[in-house]
């Protein structure tokens, strides 16, 4: 009867702890609103993206994707251009020339221009602790730790009409390395931060389960 109740204890811990790690998580931050913003899915909007990459990590993966900080931005802008056309997130999407910030300021006919004008890349390390049955139904504990590749990317949409910065937050993507595909997981990162920027700007969304 002893033993019986002791699998049942222990089974109980390993699963409310391993309930305890599915969370959600914030993957929008930092978020400033200066201004009421209209409806933009009747409202156009150019994007321009900067070189200004701060890598911290992942590195020799990085170089071995892009080869300088232009190509990949160059392919960040590309990528968030077609996603916020595919999303419907304004009426018209025009995609800007890396670092054009200054020009399309004074020069634009859009209503809006989102400027990326920062990238971070960086690596955090995950650790997970699980129950597991040991000798003689003792419980024991089994740690285990996952490296995840975060993209954080600053985001800000500047109001033509108005000329002046309307809003501006904080994207981050992240993924986990998986049989040490390094590629993947940045890859993956750099996907997530785009769809957390579309989804926050069409519905505001910021919370997600946590990857």
């Amino acid at each position: 009867m002893k033993n019986g109740l002791r699998k049942v204890f222990t089974l109980c811990v390993g699963v409310v702890f391993f309930t305890s790690c599915i969370a959600k998580k914030h993957y929008v931050n930092q978020v400033i609103k200066k201004e009421t913003i209209e409806e933009l899915a009747s409202k156009t909007v150019v994007v321009t993206v900067a070189d200004n990459v701060d890598l911290k990590d992942f590195k020799k993966t990085y170089k071995k994707n892009f080869s300088d900080d232009k190509v990949f931005a160059k392919s960040y802008t590309d990528a968030i251009s077609i996603a916020l056309k595919n999303n419907r997130v304004f009426s018209s999407v025009q995609i800007g020339k890396v670092n054009n910030w200054d020009f399309l300021k004074e020069n634009s006919t859009t209503d809006y221009i989102i400027d990326i004008p920062f990238f971070e890349i960086n690596n955090r390390i995950e650790t997970t602790r699980v129950v597991t049955g040991g000798p003689n139904n003792f419980g024991g504990m089994q740690t285990t730790s996952t490296e995840y590749c975060v993209v954080n990317v600053k985001v800000v949409l500047y109001d033509m009409k108005k000329k002046k910065r309307v809003l501006e937050f904080l994207s981050t993507g992240e993924s986990s390395v998986f049989f040490f595909d390094f590629t993947k997981a940045l890859q993956k990162a750099k996907e997530r931060s785009i769809t957390h920027i579309v989804n926050y700007l069409k519905s505001g969304k910021t919370e997600y389960d946590k990857y």
